[in-house]
């Protein structure tokens, strides 16, 4: 009576393995799926429009430099429809064994939140935490993420990084986080200025 449990019990399973491997399509039908989620903001909402024109203004601020760092105001919005959304988007290029641009959209709704942590995280220092390191760190929804920690030699850091699979980051002082600010501050003045 074992013996017939046992070869039963393994037709069942073979049964059901089958059946759930029908399911699945072969990989003739596999779709190579886009390492980044669903848009999170409405800038990548916009820029992954299918079948649709997709108009983009963009003003990239100059006025001050941060090495591998650009920041662009840009209105974006398609072409006979009423979607329309505006904000900035920064491009760090990291350089190294090849050279890779990644990009994070931010919606004007995120600018005012993305300026007020830049100002609390200019402020974290070893005060902060009475062990002997710290790190503090702010995310937006469109994946820039701004680290800042303390070096064991040389004091305080800060690291800008974009993007999720192959992440572009870029090191810098708090000087050159200060003149960041400044370009999203004149960028957010630029997009305030479009009617």
């Amino acid at each position: 009576m074992s013996l017939v449990r046992t070869v039963c019990c393994l037709l069942f399973i073979l049964l059901f393995a089958g059946v759930s491997f029908a399911q699945r399509p072969g990989p003739e039908f596999w779709r190579k799926l886009s390492c980044d989620p669903e848009p999170r903001t409405k800038l990548e909402a916009l820029e992954d429009r299918y079948t649709s024109i997709v108009l983009r203004g963009y003003t990239r601020i100059t006025t001050t430099e941060v090495r591998g760092v650009r920041v662009d105001a840009v209105e974006m919005r398609e072409m006979g429809n009423v979607a329309r959304a505006k904000g900035v988007i920064v491009v760090l290029r990291e350089a190294g064994g090849r050279i890779q641009d990644n990009r994070a959209f931010i919606d004007y709704e995120g600018l005012d939140p993305l300026l007020n942590a830049i100002d609390a995280l200019t402020k974290v220092d070893e005060t902060t935490t009475k062990l002997a390191g710290f790190e503090a760190h702010y995310k937006t929804l469109g994946d820039l993420e701004i680290r800042v920690f303390r070096q064991t030699s040389r004091g305080t850091a800060v690291q800008l990084q974009t993007g999720i699979c192959d992440p572009a980051t870029t090191s810098l002082t708090l000087d050159d986080l200060a003149r960041f600010r400044a370009m999203i501050l004149e960028a957010k003045t630029r997009v305030e200025d479009l009617k």
